[in-house]
């Protein structure tokens, strides 16, 4: 099935008056809630479907702010990964590469455009790429499955912190690919974390907001994630209106260490075949494109 256009249903009204921004409800009714002044965010978000399934959900709720937007290639260094692996990013290109907006055409939207660290080696230590954010002025950095470790250097850069939006539920699916690492478990919820990032650790921020939703085992793995990328956009816009009409977040520290995983290898793979999941089905891509309204 092949998208020729997608574009965003107004997910909320913004009207800019003097660098004042409106903001009305996310959903329901339209009455105006808070005043929220207009902000540097600058946006870390990774090149793969989930990151361009939550910018489309945020590119309208972030208009009337200012906006950067910097793109990792890859999440984690895996140079030979699994074949299971090579064919879910494959399916993920086919399905970015079918005609639905690019991600340049959703910066576009926001009045920016996206940078990257390719010429750095994909690496952030260097002062070159601390003065690269750091130029955008960044009095929030909000990060989307971004690929990169940030220094504290980078770290300590908005005034506002660092807010992530992790797709799984912390502390104990730290690392990458939680939800695969909750079925693979047979658990009944999965679900995604907002946090801040105080320091390099992986996924270890002070918690801001968690959502859990039932896993569905008749749908991939790949949907299933997707699936949770609407609510979580959800919780990071009210953060970010938070931060930004002066009201300060709640937030908890998590109680234990939980788990880190890394990608799955090979044997984790194939017993997650044989229990009968899948990464991916190209027969969900009538489900997935659904996401998108």
């Amino acid at each position: 099935m092949v998208i020729l256009s997608m574009r965003a249903a107004p997910l909320e009204d913004i009207q800019c008056y003097s660098k004042v921004v409106t903001v009305y409800r996310y959903c329901g009714d339209l009455m105006p809630t808070k005043t929220v002044k207009s902000t540097n965010i600058t946006l870390l978000i990774n090149h793969d479907l989930a990151s361009h399934l939550a910018l489309y959900y945020l590119m309208d709720l972030l208009k009337g702010h200012r906006i950067t937007i910097f793109l990792s290639e890859k999440v984690g260094v895996n140079h030979s990964p699994p074949l299971a692996l090579v064919d879910l990013a494959a399916f993920e290109t086919q399905c970015l590469n079918d005609g639905r907006l690019t991600f340049a055409e959703m910066a576009d939207t926001l009045g920016c455009k996206i940078g990257d660290f390719v010429d750095l080696d994909n690496r952030l230590s260097s002062p070159v790429a601390r003065d690269r954010i750091a130029q955008t002025n960044p009095e929030l950095i909000l990060s989307i499955r971004f690929g990169l470790i940030l220094p504290q250097s980078i770290i300590d850069l908005p005034k506002h912190g660092v807010i992530n939006l992790h797709s799984g539920l912390l502390p104990d699916y730290r690392g990458v690919m939680g939800t695969f690492r909750a079925m693979q478990n047979t658990d009944v919820f999965m679900g995604s974390t907002l946090h801040f990032i105080s320091d390099p650790g992986i996924d270890c921020g002070a918690i801001i907001a968690t959502q859990r939703d039932p896993i569905n085992y008749s749908r991939s793995y790949l949907y299933n994630v997707l699936s949770l990328y609407r609510s979580g956009c959800k919780q990071m816009v009210a953060a970010v209106n938070s931060l930004c009409s002066g009201v300060g977040l709640e937030t908890s520290l998590p109680q234990r260490d939980g788990h880190y995983y890394s990608f799955p290898n090979e044997v984790e793979l194939n017993r997650f075949a044989a229990s009968s999941y899948r990464l991916f089905d190209e027969n969900e891509l009538e489900q997935i494109n659904c996401l998108y309204s």
